[in-house]
Order: structure tokens, then C-alpha cells, then sequence
């Protein structure tokens, strides 16, 4: 016999409703765990992504309520087009394009100030899968980079299938980015990020 449907209860969202994400497992990893252990694979989570025509706030805006430093680009015909991280947007970027195009910063959109993908570097997915979390750590000091993409296949057929990003190192092993990489800048990022949100001003 059939159950008899029953209401569902239901709730007006709250002004400080945000999306969830799901929450990394760090524990029981070290510099000789599997790298793959720490890369966001986005063919088991779905890429967040923002238009290149978003305005800048708008864009911190997403990155601040998805608790993430980096948004995949997207452009008008719907392909990928680039990264956009935190720093792009909180750094001087998005004033030194405003002053330079005349308009004010409240105009500034991702496209001004992305990474294109002509210039973003990638580790091939094959690689990542032999590697260990210290060979990542050394080759985000070396490049100095806080964000480093994951492909698979080659030409015509590559496609980006996962990410790294250094805060997750940081938060994973609560090992400093020294050298190169500015561990002032890891600490910082959203507390920042909130403060612009809140303030719609440029963090110098």
C-alpha cells in the first residue's frame, strides 16, 4: 500500500544564508601524503564559476559567500576564459584599471583584471597522481603562485579537471608558505575579503 504524501516544512532563508561546501578531510595528512589527496577535483565538485562581464564587488561577493579565494572565468559564448583570484580582485588591479580607463572602480569588471588562459599554468592530472604534497608545495614556492590548475588530455581534447590552491596547504599541514610565497598574504586573504565586501573600498 502506497504512503500517504506528507507536507514538507518549509522556511523563509535568512538574510546571512550562504551556500554550502564541502568540508576538506585534512586529517592524517602530511608533505609525503598523495597530492591528490589535497586537489579540489572538479569532476567530483562542481567548478564555481563567475561570467567575465560580473563586476568586481560582485565577484568578491560569490567568492566570500563559497569560503573560496579563486573563481573559474567564464566568457560571453559560455568557455572558459581564465581564473580570477582574491588577490586580482582586493590587490591594485582593479584601481589601476579604473585610473587608467577613466571610469570608476565600481565599473571594473573580472575581465579587467582575470588571468587569461593563455597565461595560466597547469599540472597534468597524470603527474599530480605520482606526486606527493610536499613535490606541490615546492613547485607553488618556486613559481610563486597561490593557485595552480589540474588538466587532463591533450590539445583539442584538455579539459580542466581539478585545482590546487595553497591555503589548503597551509590550513592541511599548518606549514608556512615561506620564501617566495608571502605567508602574511595566506593569513590575511578573508579577513580582507570580508572587510572589502563590507566597505566596497580597495585594500592597498
Amino acid at each position: 500500500m502506497p504512503n500517504t504524501p506528507k507536507k514538507i516544512a518549509v522556511k523563509t532563508l535568512s538574510e546571512n544564508c550562504v551556500l554550502a561546501s564541502p568540508k576538506a578531510n585534512f586529517e592524517n595528512l602530511d608533505t609525503n601524503s598523495p597530492a591528490i589527496e589535497l586537489m579540489v577535483d572538479f569532476t567530483n565538485s562542481r567548478a564555481i564559476t563567475v561570467n567575465e562581464s560580473t563586476g568586481v564587488d560582485d565577484a568578491l561577493e560569490s567568492m566570500r559567500s563559497n569560503r573560496i579565494r579563486s573563481l573559474m572565468v567564464i566568457g560571453r559564448h559560455g568557455e572558459f576564459s581564465g581564473v580570477v583570484t582574491s588577490m586580482d580582485l582586493m590587490g591594485r588591479k582593479p584601481m589601476a584599471y579604473a585610473n587608467e580607463a577613466g571610469i570608476p572602480r565600481s565599473e571594473v569588471l573580472v575581465k579587467h583584471v582575470m588571468r587569461a588562459k593563455n597565461k595560466l599554468k597547469a599540472f597534468t592530472r597524470e603527474g599530480v597522481e605520482k606526486a606527493i604534497i610536499g613535490d606541490v608545495v615546492q613547485t607553488l614556492r618556486m613559481l610563486n603562485e597561490q593557485h595552480i590548475l589540474v588538466v587532463e588530455g591533450d590539445n583539442e581534447d584538455m579539459r580542466i579537471c581539478g585545482l590546487f590552491s595553497a591555503s589548503d596547504y597551509k590550513r592541511a599541514l599548518g606549514m608556512p608558505f615561506d620564501s617566495a610565497v608571502d605567508t602574511t598574504i595566506f593569513a590575511q586573504t578573508f579577513a580582507d575579503l570580508q572587510r572589502v565586501i563590507g566597505g566596497k573600498r580597495e585594500v592597498m
